[in-house]
C-alpha cells in the first residue's frame, strides 16, 4: 500500500481498496458524520492516519453484517465490535486460542471434532464463520499478523476440501460452477459456498480465484453447469463488480443463473436476473 509522502498516512484511495468502502462513500460520510477526519498536507492534498483506517474496517464488517451506515458511522471502536464479534463460548475460544499460538496440529485437532459432534452445516454457520469473523477483525485490529490469518486458511481450506468430496451428488440437482471475479483472491468463501451447494446434492466446479470472464464463461459452456456462483468478498464491491457480472451474464447462455455470495454481495448494487446468497443458508 503506498504511504503518501513517506509520512506513514494513506490516501483516499488506499483507504478504499483496504476496506472496500468507495471513495464517494467516505467523502460523503466526512461532510454528513465528520469522520474520517483527513490531515491537509501543504500540497493541499489529504492523507488519513492509520487509526481512521483501523476505525473504517470495522465500519465495512458491520455494514457487511448488515448494520444501517448512518448507526455504524456514529459508533465507537467498542460499539463496532458488538455489532461485528461472535458471542464466543468454549469453541471459539479455544480455536481462538490455537489461532493465536500459531498451533496448525492443534487448530485441525478442535475443528475435527467440532465437526464429528455437530454435522457440517451448523459447524459452518456456528464455528467456521464467527472465527473468521473474529479473526478478520483482530487482524485489521494489529493483534494477530498476515501469517496467523495465512496458517488457519490453510487449514480450514484442506478441511473443507475432504468434507466436499466425500458427499454424495444427487440426480436433479444440477452443476454448479464456483469462481472468483478478476482481482478477487479471497478462496475461503467459495470453499463454503461449494460445502453448501454438495450438501444440497450438486455436483461442483471449482475453478479458483482471480479468473478472467471469458474463461469462466467457456469453462460454464464446457461443463454444460447450470449456474455460476461467484463470491465476493467486503473489498470487492460496489459498481465495478457489478459491472463485470453484467459482463458476465452476457456471455453465458440464457438457461446458466448467475449467482453473487459473500460479504460483498450485501453491498453490490441489485442486478435483474442475477440471484444473491449473502449468507451460506440462502444457498
Amino acid at each position: 500500500m503506498a504511504k503518501g509522502d513517506g509520512s506513514g498516512l494513506l490516501s483516499i484511495g488506499d483507504i478504499s481498496a483496504v476496506t472496500g468502502l468507495s471513495v464517494d462513500v467516505i467523502r460523503i460520510w466526512e461532510r454528513r458524520y465528520g469522520f474520517p477526519t483527513p490531515i491537509r498536507l501543504p500540497s493541499g492534498h489529504r492523507r488519513y492516519p492509520d487509526t481512521d483506517l483501523q476505525r473504517l474496517r470495522l465500519i465495512a464488517e458491520a455494514l457487511a453484517h448488515g448494520q444501517r451506515p448512518a448507526l455504524v458511522a456514529r459508533a465507537d471502536a467498542d460499539a463496532l465490535r458488538r455489532m461485528i464479534l461472535p458471542t464466543g463460548g468454549s469453541r471459539l475460544d479455544a480455536l481462538w486460542q490455537s489461532v493465536e499460538a500459531m498451533d496448525p496440529d492443534r487448530m485441525r485437532n478442535l475443528l475435527q471434532g467440532y465437526l464429528e459432534g455437530m454435522g457440517w452445516q451448523p459447524f459452518l454457520q456456528e464455528v467456521v464463520k464467527p472465527l473468521l469473523d473474529r479473526v478478520g477483525i483482530a487482524w485489521a485490529e494489529g493483534e494477530i499478523g498476515l501469517h496467523h490469518e495465512h496458517l488457519l486458511t490453510e487449514v480450514l481450506e484442506d478441511l473443507l476440501r475432504r468434507m466436499r468430496q466425500v458427499l454424495p451428488v444427487l440426480a436433479g440437482e444440477g452443476r454448479v460452477l464456483l469462481c472468483t471475479l478478476p482481482g478477487e483472491r479471497h478462496r475461503l468463501g467459495l470453499l463454503m459456498a461449494a460445502l453448501v451447494f454438495a450438501g444440497r446434492g450438486s455436483r461442483t466446479d471449482l475453478m479458483g480465484v482471480d479468473l478472467p470472464l471469458a474463461s469462466i464463461a467457456q469453462a460454464a459452456k464446457l461443463l454444460r453447469v447450470n449456474r455460476v456462483a461467484i463470491s465476493l468478498s467486503i473489498q470487492h464491491t460496489g459498481e465495478p463488480m457489478r459491472r463485470m457480472i453484467l459482463d458476465l451474464k452476457d456471455r453465458l447462455p440464457e438457461d446458466c443463473l448467475v449467482l453473487i455470495g459473500g460479504k460483498g454481495a450485501a453491498r453490490t448494487r441489485r442486478i435483474r436476473g442475477v440471484g444473491r446468497m449473502p449468507e451460506l443458508d440462502m444457498i
